[in-house]
């Protein structure tokens, strides 16, 4: 009966995927809880912050497969969850910051995103 009981424990975690690592969400690096869609990488050298009394601007690049509209509907789905509204496509405001995101790149991917952060202190 044990041996019965080990082998049916095997079975379940052999298959259950304890033994693989789930996959981390990846984010920006400047605008650190704005998620990445799977695919898109981040462009980290030519991402720029800009932090003063009066604001914060920043602009951060990220690339990959996929298509523009692809990416909307993955901002559109993930964006309210995190407190923020869409004011016009593509843009979106919470609290004192406003958030563009512009997709380019040709019907069938690939694409690059750019996104302009900026906040009023």
């Amino acid at each position: 009966m044990s041996r019965l009981l080990a082998t049916l424990l095997f079975v379940l975690l052999a298959f259950s995927g304890v033994s693989s690592p789930a996959r981390a969400t990846e984010y920006l690096s400047g605008i650190s809880d704005l998620p990445l869609p799977d695919g898109l990488v981040e462009a980290k050298d030519k991402s720029t912050v800009f932090d003063s009394a009066v604001g914060k601007v920043v602009t951060a690049y990220a690339s990959g497969p996929g298509t523009a509209d692809a990416v909307h509907d993955f901002y559109e789905a993930t964006l309210p969850q995190l407190g923020w509204t869409e004011t016009d496509e593509g843009n979106w405001r919470r609290e004192n910051e406003t958030l563009k995101i512009d997709v380019l790149g040709p019907a069938a991917g690939p694409v690059t995103a750019t996104f302009t952060l900026s906040s009023d202190n």
